[in-house]
C-alpha cells in the first residue's frame, strides 16, 4: 500500500507540474500572439494623426491642429508616462527642469504685455512635446517602430503633396495660404512645395526622412529605403529651403561614409549604381528642367548670406530681452508678431537666449551636448538618432524648428532614445 500511495503521489505531483508548464506556456504563447497582432503602440502612430489632422484643414476651415495636438500629447501622458522612470540619469533631471523652467517663465512674460494666449500656444508647440523624451525610454534598443512609422507617415504626406502640388487645385491653394501664408493672391500658384504641412516642416520633415532613409538601407545592406530615400531628397530639393538643402546634403555624404567605409555594411558595388543613376537622374533634368539645378545651385550658394541676413534682427532681439533669466517663453516668437513688433524671426538659439536667458538655453545646451557624448560613445548603435538631432539642431541655426509641434517630437524622441539606459 504504501508503494502504491507513493506511486499515487508522484502521478499528482507530475500530473500539477504539466499543467503549470501548459499555463505557461499558453500564456507565453498569448504574450507572443499579441506582440505579433499588436506591435505598434499608439505613440507610434503620432505622425499620421497630425499630418492626417492637417490635412482636414483643406476641407474643414479653421480647425485648430495646435489644440487637437496637444490633446494627443496628453492622452499619451496619461497612458504611457505611469511605465517610465523619470530620473534614471542625469538627463533625465536636466529635461525635467528644462520644462519646469519653461514652465515657470510665465512668471516673468506677464510683464511682457501679450496676451496669456501667446505662452500657451508656444507651450503647447515647443514644451509639451518634450515628453516625447520619456515616451522614447519605454522602448528597448532594437525597437525602431516609431521611425518606421513616421517614415510611412512622412512619405504619404510628401506623395499626395506632389500631387497636389502639381495640380494645383483652388481648395489646395487655399489651404496653403491659410497655413503658410503663400500670398495674397491664392489664385496663383505656389513655385516652392510645401506638401501638406507648409515650407519650414516640409524641409524638416524632408531631412528626417532621409536620416530614416539612410538608415534602413544601411539596416537592411541596400535592400531597402532606396524609394523613401528619393522621394525625401526630392521634397527637400522642391521646398528650396537652404537649411533644409544643406542639411540632407551633409546626411547624404555622411551616411555614405559609414555605410561603404567606416562599417562597411554596404556593398561598393551600390555605391557604383548610385553614381550612375546619379548621373542620369542629373543629366535629364539639365535637359529638361534646367532652371531647377541653377536655382537650387543658387539656393545653396546663398547658405552664408542666411546670417547676415538675420543678425539685424538678431542683435535687437538680444537688446529686447533679460539676458540672465530671460524674458519669457514665446515673447519674440511668431506667436506674438500680432501684438508686438519686437520679435526674433528665424534664428531659435538667439531667441531662446532673449526668452530664456542664459540660465535657460544652458540647461538646454547641457542636454544636447550630454546627449551626443553619450551617443558618439555607441555611434553605431545610435547613428540614426544622432542623425536627427544633429539636423534639427543644426537647421535651427536659421529657422524656429523647435516650435513647430509637428517637428519637436520626434527630436525629443531621439534625444530620449540616446538617453535610455
Amino acid at each position: 500500500m504504501k508503494y502504491w500511495g507513493r506511486w499515487l503521489k508522484r502521478i499528482w505531483r507530475r500530473g500539477n507540474d504539466l499543467k503549470l508548464n501548459i499555463a505557461n506556456s499558453t500564456s507565453v504563447f498569448m504574450i507572443d500572439k499579441q506582440e505579433v497582432v499588436f506591435p505598434y503602440k499608439a505613440i507610434d502612430y503620432y505622425y499620421f494623426y497630425i499630418i492626417g489632422i492637417m490635412s482636414l484643414g483643406m476641407f474643414i476651415p479653421d480647425i485648430r491642429i495646435g489644440v487637437i495636438a496637444s490633446i494627443i500629447i496628453l492622452f499619451l501622458m496619461i497612458k504611457y508616462l505611469r511605465k517610465v522612470s523619470l530620473f534614471k540619469n542625469y538627463i533625465d533631471v536636466l529635461v525635467l527642469v528644462y520644462i519646469v523652467y519653461n514652465t515657470i517663465s510665465f512668471l516673468w512674460f506677464i510683464f511682457s504685455g501679450l496676451p496669456i494666449s501667446v505662452f500657451i500656444r508656444e507651450y503647447s508647440n515647443s514644451i509639451l512635446p518634450m515628453f516625447f523624451y520619456y515616451f522614447a525610454k519605454i522602448d528597448d534598443k532594437k525597437n525602431k517602430n516609431f521611425y518606421t512609422v513616421t517614415l510611412k507617415a512622412i512619405l504619404l504626406c510628401f506623395v499626395i503633396g506632389i500631387i497636389l502640388f502639381l495640380q494645383q487645385p483652388y481648395y489646395y491653394r487655399a489651404y496653403l495660404d491659410s497655413l503658410d501664408g503663400v500670398g495674397t493672391n491664392i489664385i496663383s500658384t505656389t513655385d516652392s512645395f510645401r506638401s501638406l504641412v507648409g515650407l519650414t516642416m516640409t524641409g524638416s520633415l524632408g531631412v528626417v526622412g532621409v536620416v530614416i532613409s539612410f538608415s534602413e538601407i544601411i539596416e537592411s545592406n541596400g535592400r531597402k529605403g532606396k524609394l523613401a530615400l528619393t522621394i525625401c531628397m526630392i521634397a527637400v530639393a522642391l521646398t528650396f529651403r537652404r537649411s533644409a538643402l544643406f542639411v540632407a546634403l551633409v546626411t547624404f555624404f555622411v551616411f555614405h561614409y559609414f555605410g561603404y567605409i567606416k562599417y562597411n555594411l554596404l556593398r561598393k558595388r551600390y555605391l557604383l549604381v548610385e553614381i550612375v543613376v546619379l548621373f542620369l537622374i542629373i543629366l535629364y533634368l539639365n535637359e529638361n528642367f534646367g532652371d531647377l539645378l541653377l536655382m537650387l545651385n543658387e539656393r545653396i550658394k546663398m547658405l552664408s548670406e542666411a546670417v547676415d541676413e538675420r543678425s539685424g534682427s538678431w542683435v535687437d532681439g538680444l537688446m529686447y530681452g533679460n539676458l540672465i533669466i530671460g524674458s519669457g517663453l514665446g515673447v519674440f516668437g511668431h506667436k506674438a508678431v500680432e501684438f508686438s513688433n519686437k520679435y526674433v524671426p528665424d534664428g531659435n538659439y538667439v531667441r531662446m537666449l532673449a526668452e530664456l536667458g542664459v540660465i535657460g538655453t544652458s540647461i538646454f545646451m547641457s542636454i544636447m551636448i550630454g546627449t551626443f557624448v553619450k551617443g558618439l560613445k555607441n555611434l553605431r548603435i545610435h547613428v540614426l538618432e544622432l542623425g536627427i538631432i544633429f539636423g534639427l539642431c543644426l537647421q535651427a541655426v536659421g529657422s524656429d524648428i523647435f516650435s513647430f509641434q509637428l517637428i519637436v517630437p520626434v527630436l525629443w524622441y531621439s534625444v530620449g532614445r540616446v538617453n535610455s539606459n
